[in-house]
């Protein structure tokens, strides 16, 4: 705690909270621990220390400057942008509901099918996450390729986690491409949903769970994932 009697975010807390990210800015750490966007001192004084020590490495990615922990064994992904969208996920997830257990990428390697990530939620559920860029959503049968790995592994990691599996896809192109795309292969299965990025960014944080702007992959309709799919014990 500093002198005025606030809570000081200690440097093991980002560090801590990097190692649960891929690449990630400035803004990413200050939605972590303070739930909104904007100012926020320590995280502008703590990144470029952590850097100075050797703890954070960066690259530039436009305006931005985007951080990973390096680790031993660690592979950040190669393209800095689709890393930074998990994140985003993450973050904004986390910071709807905050009572889950995160579940990171390497603890799925092994499956034939690797999310972002997963949290997993004391009703039951877990939610994968799979982040898609428009090279990749664009790519012939790249995106049917990864639901059809999903169709074959998620048994063995409902398995696995004791969890029955939501798969969500984030696909950083148009809404009219997510939903044509959607609308001619129904039906994909209850357990796909679908979201463009730009519709997911301009949800307020903490309301990611229970914005209704997900499409199933069971009739095409939007819904919120808390009142479908991730509700609470007592819903």
């Amino acid at each position: 705690m500093s002198k005025n009697g606030r809570i000081t975010i200690s440097k093991y807390e980002y560090l801590k909270v990097g190692q649960l990210f891929d690449w990630a800015d400035k803004e990413h750490y200050v939605k972590w621990f303070t739930g909104r966007s904007g100012r926020h001192r320590r995280t502008e004084t703590m990144l470029p220390r952590l850097v100075r020590k050797g703890k954070l490495k960066t690259k530039r990615v436009g305006k931005k400057i985007a951080y990973i922990v390096p680790r031993k064994g660690r592979k950040p992904h190669p393209n800095i942008e689709h890393g930074l969208g998990s994140t985003e996920g993450l973050v904004r997830f986390w910071r709807s509901r905050m009572d889950g257990l995160i579940i990171p990428e390497r603890h799925f390697r092994g499956f034939g099918i690797v999310p972002e990530w997963g949290i997993s939620y004391n009703n039951g559920k877990i939610l994968l996450y799979e982040f898609c860029t428009a090279d990749n959503f664009f790519r012939s049968g790249n995106i049917q390729g990864k639901m059809t790995r999903y169709n074959q592994y998620l048994p063995s990691i409902e398995a696995k986690f004791g969890r029955e599996g939501i798969v969500l896809f984030v696909i950083d192109v148009g809404e009219k491409d997510v939903e044509e795309y959607i609308v001619k292969r129904l039906p994909l299965g209850d357990q796909f949903f679908f979201a463009d990025y730009q519709t997911f960014l301009r949800q307020p944080i903490g309301d990611q769970l229970k914005a209704p702007i997900y499409i199933w992959g069971g009739d095409g309709e939007k819904y919120p994932l808390e009142s479908k799919y991730v509700e609470s014990e007592d819903a």
